[in-house]
């Protein structure tokens, strides 16, 4: 009467079939890609944590990122691969995506917390769990290790079905981007700069692998997210409805043009600001041609590209025409608190429906980081020339105006600390919306120098005619000829009840309390209670 299980899969028999081994793999990407809905993947701006974190009110157990479930499935593979009598092209395959995703589960984990356990293969019930954390050292040297090993094994390049699976290029984009952590202020304080150097070494050899490849700056920025694997994209995580889909669209547009959800991603007044003019100059110089009143006009086309304003053409759900109205009583429900919303990889083609149900790839990291990462590095290392190459590369795709002398804005002879400024504004713009900025001022140190004690701004626009008035016109006026006619705006504080706190202490996060009680060789983080675990060792 025991009769044998004939639908299941015996794990030494994943080893030995191609498609078992590579349907393995394939819930190793879904389990461990970044992507728009993962919370546990630093892919939004807003910090992990929420606002506890910018308020000063993280906790011990505010947070808790600890995926050591997945990387077992991966270190399975790893482990019993070899055992199993696939062609050695297939393994080598295979084991190099399980590789490079090893190492970007260890840098969700270290760039939070510093050194952690370094669990390398899958373990038993029977063997000692309790580990101790290892030093963040150690941590980097095993993820360089880690996608050092996985470039060998992957190819350049991916066809057909595979095409947005993990490429040599993006194991040597992904550690330049873990050493270019690992010089900056948070983990080199001292600021050594045999950091910088082997970063920089890296980021080169990043850039010059992938374009070898025929990776490069994509000419359309605004269509860097409609256009799915363009020559840009470096890393991927591939959506398609209706098996796999983001509500990103519904979250970020207005309800009206949305379903299920909404109020996401509002830009700031100082994101708003922080947009040069199409000359490149900042809205701050005199001789920028910045008009307050008219604030959209001549900017930098990324201002277009990523922000709404009041009264921008928007053509929302594919209604040609549309403009987008952001004064008090244009939405019924759930206006945005800023006076703004964000555009970036908002497709207007969708209805509503599939605002919610959408199909848009998440980038993790495509050509222009490279860019900028191995810029910041060069700056960092002497290598002036280099940088100034690449800001001018990234503006020049951006649509800035060269200029008389070709410099796209930017400022001649700038020193390092000069141009490390120029480099963190540029960040700021080019990839705002994708969840890089909290990481970079986290990186950077620069909470406490940029944000501590303030307050965060957008506007509040009012309507100065009747609306029944406005309606007749509101598909034709042009504001560029008498926007304080119908509207005014008025400055507002979008953090209303408390300011802008991050303690120093929030640059290496706790370990959560459950962790602890189950570990006793678990130390905790220096600067929190009971913490003896030094994250800079």
């Amino acid at each position: 009467m025991e009769k044998k299980d004939l639908g299941a899969v015996n794990e030494s028999d994943v080893w030995k079939d191609d498609k078992l081994a590579t349907a393995y793999v394939n819930r190793l990407y879904e389990d461990n890609l970044p992507g728009w809905n993962t919370s546990d993947a630093g892919t939004s701006d807003e910090a992990p944590g929420g606002e506890a974190v910018m308020y000063g009110q993280l906790t011990i157990n505010s947070f808790d990122l600890w995926p050591y479930d997945k990387i077992r499935n991966i270190n399975i593979l790893l482990k019993n691969i070899d055992g199993g009598t696939l062609p050695a092209a297939t393994k080598d395959l295979l084991k190099g995506q399980a590789l490079f995703l090893r190492g970007w589960r260890y840098f969700g984990m270290v760039r939070l917390y510093g050194g952690v356990p370094l669990v390398l293969e899958p373990q038993q019930i029977t063997d000692n769990l309790q580990v101790s954390r290892n030093k963040t050292s150690e941590c980097i040297a095993q993820m360089v290790a880690d996608l050092d090993n996985a470039a060998k094994l992957l190819p350049s390049v991916w066809t057909g079905n595979d095409l947005g699976r993990i490429t040599k290029g993006a194991a040597l984009a992904l550690k330049g981007r873990i050493l270019l952590y690992y010089a900056s202020p948070q983990f080199n304080p001292s600021n050594d700069p045999a950091r910088w150097q082997k970063a920089y070494e890296a980021n080169r050899a990043a850039r010059e692998s992938l374009e070898s490849a025929g990776v490069g700056l994509y000419d359309k920025f605004a269509n860097i997210w409609f256009d799915e694997m363009n020559k840009e994209v470096v890393f991927v995580n591939r959506y398609s409805y209706p098996d796999k889909v983001n509500d990103w669209n519904a979250a970020t547009r207005p309800l009206s043009e949305a379903q299920n959800n909404t109020g996401a991603n509002h830009p700031t007044l100082e994101m708003v600001n922080a947009f040069p003019m199409k000359n490149g100059r900042p809205v701050t110089d005199p001789a920028a041609g910045y008009d307050e009143v008219h604030y959209w006009r001549n900017r930098d086309p990324r201002f277009a590209a990523t922000i709404a304003y009041n009264g921008c053409p928007w053509e929302l759900s594919g209604k040609a025409g549309r403009r987008q109205w952001n004064y008090v009583g244009a939405e019924t429900q759930f206006l945005t608190e800023t006076g703004f919303y964000c555009k970036k990889a908002v497709d207007v083609s969708y209805s509503r429906f599939f605002t919610y149900n959408s199909s848009t790839d998440w980038v993790e990291i495509r050509f222009a980081e490279v860019l900028m990462n191995l810029a910041e590095c060069a700056n960092e290392t002497g290598n002036t020339s280099e940088t100034y190459e690449i800001l001018k590369l990234i503006r020049k795709r951006a649509g800035i105006d060269a200029g008389g002398d070709n410099m796209y804005g930017l400022k001649s002879g700038m020193n390092t600390e000069a141009m490390r400024d120029a480099i963190r504004l540029e960040r700021k713009i080019e990839f705002a919306y994708e969840g890089k900025r909290y990481w970079d001022l986290r990186r950077w140190k620069l909470f406490e120098k940029e944000l501590n004690g303030k307050v965060r701004h957008g506007l509040v626009t009012t309507l100065l005619i009747p609306q029944n008035d406005f309606n007749k016109i509101q598909d034709t006026v042009n504001l560029d000829l008498g926007y304080s006619k119908y509207f005014k705006d008025s400055l507002v504080a979008v953090d209303k009840v408390f300011k802008i706190d991050f303690k120093g202490n929030y640059y290496f996060y706790p370990v959560n309390t459950k962790h602890l009680e189950l570990n006793g060789n678990l130390k905790q983080t220096n600067g929190w209670d009971g913490g003896a675990f030094d994250p800079l060792q």
